[in-house]
């Protein structure tokens, strides 16, 4: 695991392009037995992978939200530190939802790996995966929490640095009304306002306007204005 964390914090160090980036990457899952390797970034309203899987898995895990369902995902977010994974080995203590999305990996090779969750900017997460087609790992990994956290932390600001272009992305789309009301709140507008300008009840422009939050899991109108101008959809 040393060598494997060396090799990663080298290529954080000495990249400066997406393209070498990206070549690296893949190399260093092939040297070590593994089929590709996938950088997730988990802030609100800024969903999006980096990696070498399946394009179709990768459009499929996102766009189908199959990030809510993924066991690694959770442990992550539980335990707060690198973990090997092996969807055989754990097959009988996941839920439904998460033999369902095993079931779904395994069809693109992703059987078992390791991954490696860092905390982010706002209180959010990013994880670092490389995973393998076997049913478990080919070696044994001894986990330095802490060397692995720090190699996975460089390397998401390296990706961040760089503008590395994401192989796939949470889509996000507004319906013309919702869109319509985001323009407001943009424009300074209250809630009340909003309807008010646009002839409807209050309570309609606050329930879409919760709906939107919901579907992208933000937290407060700023949020949402926020990602509608950088995804350009107002």
């Amino acid at each position: 695991m040393d060598r494997f964390l060396q090799r990663l914090l080298d290529i954080s160090a000495i990249t400066r392009d997406q393209t070498t980036l990206k070549a690296a990457l893949a190399e260093l899952a092939d040297q070590f037995d593994f089929c590709g390797y996938g950088f997730l970034n988990l802030r609100p309203g800024e969903t999006y992978a980096v990696s070498n899987f399946s394009p179709e898995w990768q459009h499929r895990y996102l766009s189908a939200k199959l990030n809510r369902h993924d066991p690694r995902i959770d442990k992550a977010r539980r335990i707060r530190r690198a973990f090997s994974w092996s969807a055989e080995a754990e097959w009988t203590s996941l839920s439904k939802e998460g033999q369902r999305f095993f079931s779904a990996a395994g069809q693109f090779g992703i059987r078992c790996g390791i991954s490696i969750p860092v905390a982010i900017a706002n209180g959010a997460m990013s994880m670092l995966t490389f995973a393998s087609s076997r049913p478990t790992l080919a070696r044994e990994w001894t986990i330095d929490p802490i060397a692995a956290a720090s190699a996975a932390g460089q390397m998401h600001a390296r990706i961040e640095s760089i503008r590395t272009a994401p192989s796939a992305e949470l889509p996000i789309y507004l319906s013309p009304k919702e869109a319509t009301y985001v323009r407001w709140l943009e424009l300074g507008k209250a809630v009340d306002v909003v309807a008010e300008i646009e002839q409807v009840k209050y309570n309609t422009v606050r329930i879409a306007l919760a709906e939107v939050r919901r579907r992208y899991d933000l937290c407060n109108n700023t949020q949402l204005v926020a990602l509608a101008i950088r995804r350009g959809l107002i």
